[in-house]
């Protein structure tokens, strides 16, 4: 999506700087090619989108218009689902939360529920005994261990174990079969191992499926229909924010069909394959557009200083640049330097960009900058400035499909 400095100035007269460009036609994009490269390796899949990584409505019903699922992981993202008009036997419900009543929305709306402790277990068991005429499907998260050929950690920061699910060896697997069995119109009908890696390798969902496959060929090998590998992994991303050996969709879909059609037991039961994306659907569909607001030189240092805040780019605060494109105010010359793009708080840390080279900004120019679809608009607090609006294409114009935060709306809960 091109956007130039006629177009910004129009959108900036309803919306104010910065605001969010919201590229639908690339989510649909994304959906399409993550369908068709797991599909061809494994027919019978799933696509279920990941709302924790951007549940920008728009979006959502652009999922259910294309027939995904939706992966949700509270009562929040699980009502969310339903108000877009999500099928709700299409939603997915994970998380390490649930309360008795969520699980009890869930089930009676026939949605799939993957357990993700002992206290859900104990929810579920309520249930049973409340629709005791019910059959009733439940899914259980495997806790899964990733290390790489030294034996390192790849979960999320080198920890050394998941928090999540249930462990897949051992007494406390046998103890969480005594307990299932124990509920008669319960079935296990989905084991799920999404687990967050540092890495985001091929081996990491080998090993995924590998453990899924294992575990419902010896604990559930006549109930288990669906294996969710969970989502994680990369999308298309740019060159300059310097990752090396990006596995493409066609590279993670070859990998886990791979794994499946060595299975026996997935062979023989052809079980409905799973995947929960939100980076990868997400991270390029949006981009900020904000303001030069000022310029400043310290210790042979440029700063451009901008209206926006680093938790509008990248609210985790990694340490990557993402792409970037400098939108003139006018058509005078501009030299070349190196510069750091500073945010609108009062943070130190607050670098949208940091050292990276081209025209220098003046103030009044705009900045452009990619790869902002993943947690921004989900994860950024209205932290001293209110939430920036987000405009989509809409024919030869933009539509706001969210509209710049207020301050009634940031305090209308609270007590003055």
């Amino acid at each position: 999506m091109i956007v130039n400095l006629s177009q910004i100035h129009q959108i900036e007269s309803v919306a104010q700087s910065p605001f969010y460009l919201c590229d639908d036609a690339v989510f649909g994009i994304n959906y399409d090619r993550i369908v068709a490269a797991f599909s061809a390796r494994w027919p019978q899949m799933i696509l279920a989108y990941s709302y924790k990584t951007n549940y920008i409505p728009w979006l959502c019903r652009l999922i259910r218009d294309k027939g995904g699922w939706a992966e949700v992981v509270s009562r929040l993202e699980y009502e969310l689902a339903l108000k877009v008009g999500q099928d709700p036997a299409r939603i997915i419900f994970n998380g390490p939360v649930k309360s008795a009543d969520d699980i009890e929305l869930a089930l009676l709306n026939n949605s799939i529920v993957n357990l993700d402790s002992a206290a859900e277990i104990d929810h579920l068991l309520r249930y049973a005994q409340t629709h005791p005429d019910s059959l009733i499907p439940v899914g259980l998260r495997i806790n899964m261990g990733l290390s790489d050929a030294n034996g390192c950690s790849q979960i999320q920061n080198q920890l050394p174990v998941s928090r999540f699910g249930f462990s897949p060896a051992g007494p406390e697997m046998m103890q969480l079969k005594q307990r299932l069995q124990a509920i008669p119109n319960c079935q296990v009908v989905s084991l799920h191992g999404h687990t967050s890696t540092s890495s985001r390798s091929l081996a990491c969902y080998q090993t995924i499926t590998r453990t899924l496959c294992e575990m419902a060929e010896w604990h559930f090998p006549q109930t288990v229909q669906y294996i969710n590998i969970g989502g994680g992994m990369f999308g298309d991303v740019p060159p300059e924010m310097g990752f090396a050996d990006v596995p493409t969709f066609d590279q993670y879909a070859a990998a886990v069909g791979e794994v499946l059609q060595a299975s026996d037991w997935a062979a023989a039961n052809k079980p409905t394959l799973v995947v929960e994306p939100g980076i990868a659907m997400s991270a390029n569909v949006i981009s900020l557009v904000t303001r030069v607001i000022g310029i400043k030189t310290i210790q042979n240092r440029t700063l451009v200083t901008v209206d926006a805040s680093v938790f509008h780019t990248k609210p985790t605060q990694h340490s990557r640049n993402q792409p970037w494109t400098l939108i003139p105010a006018d058509e005078s010359a501009r030299s070349s330097g190196v510069f750091s793009v500073v945010g609108s708080t009062c943070m130190e840390k607050d670098y949208l960009l940091t050292d990276v080279s081209g025209p220098l900004p003046q103030v009044g120019d705009y900045i452009r900058i990619g790869q902002a679809g993943a947690y921004t608009v989900v994860m950024s607090p209205p932290f001293i400035n209110p939430a920036p609006a987000i405009v989509a294409p809409h024919g030869e114009n933009f539509k706001i499909i969210r509209t710049r935060q207020t301050l009634d709306d940031m305090f209308k809960n609270y007590h003055f």
